[in-house]
């Protein structure tokens, strides 16, 4: 049984929004049934996991993490070495644990094209993986392209090998192969030192969606290395509908009611309440591009942008939408005055519906 895979489930987005759309950690696990969405949450069957470190890599909050094992760690260590090489025989689980964030940062971080082994994919018994490791190379690719960055991120069939001192540990990955166990996961986790898992106690209290905003560490990387970096972005841009994790928006503010639900339920504080809650602020740098705003707006008022530019998305915080309260001339609750009518939606509704019941009584 897998105890290393972790799902804390008080960072996921269904806490958020119980209705969210995103399934990535459900759509991206190799084995079936392993994390399925039921009673609208998210959940884990460890007797299946293989810890291949898959939805650790693509879900956008963070939420699922590999006990013994640190993404974060990792990608430190490979900028410390000044280490190029992703291999599931050298450092990582599985190539997927990496998403476009940390594979962009390392380009950017150690100057040189950074090579994914994909070698042993082909033999995998897994086998599913291959095909989401080259969407992440070929999303990463295309954001280095954009902001013209010369180096990228290279796939190679290497089969990067252990050294001899290492073979007794080869010899027990073999042995569970045998045993018909062998995953991307386990072939890893047998060639690494033993690490004492300990058993971190439940998050019993449940978390405050208003006052906790957390901004996932792959986005933090990814800040650092780009702002360190000598490149005027004012004429950077990328089309958001081919990066996965940040997005642009722009509301129609006809349509907002200013009811405040989409940054209340914001993960990151992207969107946030500016001038006594009369904008609403969009700061493209915390976005995650998780959708649940555009899901629980009532009014259907918020959009996607086509197009990122990567100045705004490093340092601006946009304007989205600007109100002035009034208090309705029929029921004095205040609402957002759009230079039309002084009288609240609300009111407006109560109105036409009690029209139309007269109308049918005649």
């Amino acid at each position: 049984m897998s105890k290393r895979i972790h799902l804390n489930f008080y960072d996921c987005t269904h806490v958020y929004f119980k209705d969210s759309s995103c399934q990535k950690c459900v759509d991206i696990c190799p084995v079936e049934g392993t994390v399925i969405y039921e009673d609208d949450k998210i959940k884990v069957n460890p007797e299946t996991c293989v810890s291949c470190g898959a939805c650790v890599g693509v879900c956008p909050t963070e939420a699922f993490s590999l006990r013994g094992f640190s993404v974060e760690d990792i990608y430190r260590k490979m900028i410390n070495d000044k280490d190029s090489l992703i291999s599931c025989r050298k450092n990582v689980p599985c190539a997927t644990v990496f998403d476009p964030q940390y594979l962009i940062s390392l380009a950017l971080k150690n100057e040189e094209d950074i090579v994914i082994d994909t070698g042993y994919c082909s033999e995998c018994e897994v086998g599913t993986l291959h095909e989401k490791i080259k969407e992440n190379i070929d999303e990463a690719n295309y954001f280095l392209e954009q902001i013209q960055w010369p180096y990228g991120i290279k796939e190679k069939e290497i089969k990067f090998e252990v050294k001899e001192e290492e073979k007794k540990v080869e010899e027990r990955r073999s042995f569970l192969k045998n045993l018909g166990k062998t995953t991307a996961g386990l072939a890893f986790w047998t060639l690494m030192p033993k690490v004492d898992i300990l058993e971190t106690e439940e998050r019993t209290e449940p978390k405050n969606i208003v006052q906790e905003k957390v901004l996932p560490k792959k986005r933090i990387a990814l800040l650092e290395a780009l702002k360190e970096k000598d490149i005027d972005y004012s004429d950077k841009e990328v089309l958001v509908d081919k990066i996965s994790f940040t997005s642009d928006k722009w509301i129609d503010n006809y349509k907002c009611t200013n009811c405040s639900i989409c940054y209340n339920i914001c993960p990151t504080s992207a969107l946030k309440p500016g001038e006594e809650r009369l904008k609403i602020l969009f700061e493209p740098s915390l976005c995650i591009k998780c959708r649940i705003c555009h899901e629980v707006c009532p009014e259907d008022c918020l959009h996607l942008s086509e197009k990122l530019n990567i100045k705004t998305f490093l340092y601006e915080v946009k304007v989205l939408a600007e109100h002035v309260m009034i208090a309705c001339e029929e029921c004095l609750v205040p609402f957002s005055y759009k230079g039309d009518s002084t009288v609240c939606p609300r009111c407006r509704q109560l109105e036409d519906e009690i029209r139309d019941l007269l109308q049918l009584g005649e």
